[in-house]
């Protein structure tokens, strides 16, 4: 399996200047994403609890960086307090989870909603880590929390699959368990799709009951288009070409946070695709798109 060197000055380079948080389209999703999910007095003090709880994980991993399995079990317990704290629940389509098997593999596809980006945090101010350009970083357990009660109802942890972080902040990514994407100006000999697919495998082959989010937009909704955080790009089709050739399910989930609820979650038909070509996986995943873009539509009463 062709391997990063996640160490190396031009990876780690990379990978914070992909990390930035101030060009102009990230100011302005997350503008957008905090005037649609901080409305009230609940959210705001869930998000702010959120925040430091991800701080004192952070230091808890770094203090714990030569036990991995540690780490992964304290990043398990995070996860399923914020989901907590978010008020995150299943509300339509939850049977059709019981066509998964119990504590089998599976990738979640779910549209990009970057809460995440209400609680980012300084390494060095609040961590003690202090890595030349990397300012703020937004911590990754916020990023896929919401997706736990679907993992839970399948007796699967809940993994992700995301651009990689430089440094202790990567080795912790992957003790966590999760699946690391490189920064795309790193040349991969043999594709991304095929190293992602590798990764995958290794992940499932380390611990068979786990369900991996993935967001197919390839970034958060609304940031590149200039529009709202409800507003789905594209769907990419890497994840469905992985979920094939592993031959794994495919959650579909469409999340979306109400301002009295929390996070309200919608699962979509179960499926293994089959191998196929370009258009075939396209069709696949424009399909998936399509019935959230509804479904998030009539949350926000547009139908």
């Amino acid at each position: 399996m062709e391997k990063m060197d996640r160490r190396s000055r031009q990876y780690t380079e990379a990978v914070i200047k992909k990390k930035s948080q101030e060009d102009p389209m990230e100011i302005a999703i997350r503008e957008k994403i905090g005037q649609t999910v901080l409305e009230k007095l609940w959210a705001r003090g869930a998000f702010s609890e959120i925040r430091q709880l991800q701080i004192d994980y952070l230091k808890n991993a770094i203090g714990h960086i030569e036990n991995p399995e540690t780490v992964h079990d304290i990043t398990q317990e995070v996860v399923k307090r914020i989901a907590e704290l978010l008020r995150t629940k299943i509300v339509e389509g939850g049977e059709l989870l019981a066509k998964v098997p119990k504590g089998s593999p599976a990738l979640v596809m779910a549209n990009h909603l970057g809460a995440y980006k209400l609680t980012a945090i300084s390494p060095k101010k609040d961590l003690g880590i202090d890595i030349p350009g990397y300012d703020a970083m937004y911590p990754y357990p916020m990023y896929f929390a919401a997706l736990e009660p679907v993992a839970r109802e399948i007796d699967d942890n809940l993994y992700y699959v995301s651009e990689d972080f430089p440094l202790i902040f990567g080795q912790i990514h992957t003790e966590a368990g999760f699946v690391y994407v490189p920064p795309a100006s790193i040349k991969i000999e043999r594709g991304r799709t095929v190293f992602l697919t590798e990764e995958t495998r290794e992940a499932i082959n380390n611990r068979r009951n786990g369900a991996y989010v993935n967001f197919p937009e390839g970034g958060t909704s609304g940031k590149y288009s200039g529009l709202g955080p409800y507003d789905l790009d594209p769907f990419r089709t890497g994840g469905y070409v992985v979920a094939a050739n592993l031959n794994i399910h495919i959650i579909p989930v469409a999340q979306y946070f109400d301002k009295e609820e929390g996070y309200q979650l919608k699962v979509l038909e179960p499926l293994i695709p089959e191998v196929t070509d370009k258009e075939g996986y396209q069709k696949i995943a424009d399909g998936h798109r399509a019935e959230m873009q509804d479904w998030l539509n009539e949350c926000q009463g547009k139908r």
